[in-house]
């Protein structure tokens, strides 16, 4: 009984995520190998997402830890397949967009029922963020770690301040 809870918690949320952003990774035109190796960030971004749920982390900082997750594994990834970063992290973080938060806010929105709108709004709004600021924090990290590198490297030199 235990293993069929597991497969239902962890095994089958990733597997449908695996699949969901192959097919936009196919709607997007990605070749067939960068596209399995974005799928499988995809499926390592609902890994963690899950798991940190289901540890009892709250939901905005499961956004974060899972979107900072996948930008890390998209930074990896460009870096040693020599592709651009956009092209993992669009695919990867398909799981975590509030597409379904969204579209009951702006149903609420259309109906008119505003006390149901703001809450929704505020928690569609704040699941974006999280997934941004996590985005950001290890762009703006890995970005740091570049400029320190080459100046360290290249002391003063005129290719770095170009």
């Amino acid at each position: 009984m235990e293993e069929l809870n597991i497969a239902e918690q962890l095994v089958l949320p990733c597997l449908y995520s695996l699949i969901a952003s192959a097919a936009f990774g196919v709607q997007f035109n990605i070749k067939l190998r960068h596209m399995i190796t974005a799928a499988i960030g995809a499926t390592i971004t609902q890994l963690i997402f899950i798991s940190y749920e289901l540890s009892g982390t709250r939901e905005m900082l499961c956004y974060f830890f899972s979107a900072a997750a996948v930008s890390v594994y998209a930074e990896l990834m460009a870096r040693r397949l020599h592709v651009p970063v956009n092209m993992y992290l669009v695919i990867g973080v398909i799981p975590l967009v509030p597409g379904g938060y969204m579209y009951n806010t702006m149903i609420t929105l259309i109906g008119g029922d505003v006390n149901a709108f703001l809450p929704q709004f505020a928690k569609a709004f704040g699941i974006a963020g999280s997934i941004a600021m996590g985005v950001f924090v290890v762009s703006a990290f890995i970005r740091l770690v570049r400029v320190i590198y080459f100046t360290v490297r290249y002391k003063g030199s005129k290719l770095f301040f170009r």
